[in-house]
């Protein structure tokens, strides 16, 4: 069962909640993050079918309305209404098995940015960390547009959280979460460039 009061403690007070969940185990904290982790899957698979049958539907009466070839064009489109609704569906099962297991990958993530600027406590309690900071975010991250609130409310929640257990000052853990964030937003701009650069230049071969 969920515990309700945890659920309040990490959203309400997350320092106090953070610091008597330190002797928690980790199949303790694994339940209550998988918990949650269903209640937002059931919950954002009905508002993303919902939500992308009825913008299916919008786009072929768009289309639909741009003529002849537009009316012929979305007759055929309108055969794809169940493959938009799977494939929505599909979309929040690949994002539950991900996050039930990738939540282990992403912990090692931050722990070796904790452990860079002062982290005195081992693995597991970086891993109950992630799993609880999780919180917000499976409670409004359903919500369309909402949910980035709930993003960034998970990430505040994993720098009290890294301050309470790993033993961390608040810069220290706010150092540990905002530095690989950085680093991962500079790995896309340079990316992009690149893609950008290749386009450029196999533009320049053709033209």
């Amino acid at each position: 069962m969920l515990d309700i009061n945890k659920v309040k403690g990490f959203l309400m007070s997350p320092t106090e909640t953070f610091r008597a969940s330190k002797g928690d185990s980790l199949a303790g904290a694994f339940r209550y993050y998988t918990i949650l982790l269903v209640i937002w899957t059931i919950l954002a698979a009905i508002v993303w079918m919902v939500m992308g049958y009825l913008a299916f539907q919008d786009a072929i009466i768009r289309i639909g309305n741009m003529g002849f070839f537009g009316s012929q064009i979305a007759e055929a489109l309108s055969n794809f209404g169940a493959f938009v609704t799977t494939f929505q569906l599909f979309t929040v099962y690949a994002f539950f098995f991900l996050s039930l297991v990738g939540v282990f990958f992403i912990a090692f993530f931050w722990h070796v940015f904790a452990l860079l600027f002062g982290a005195k406590r081992e693995f597991k309690q970086t891993i109950k960390t992630t799993m609880y900071a999780s919180t917000p975010f499976f409670i409004i991250g359903w919500i369309p547009y909402i949910a980035v609130i709930g993003w960034l409310w998970y990430l505040v929640l994993m720098i009290i959280g890294l301050s309470e257990s790993q033993e961390m000052t608040m810069g220290e853990a706010a150092m540990a979460i905002v530095v690989p964030i950085i680093l991962v937003i500079i790995g896309v701009v340079i990316w992009s460039g690149v893609i950008a650069t290749l386009m450029t230049g196999i533009l320049g071969v053709f033209t």
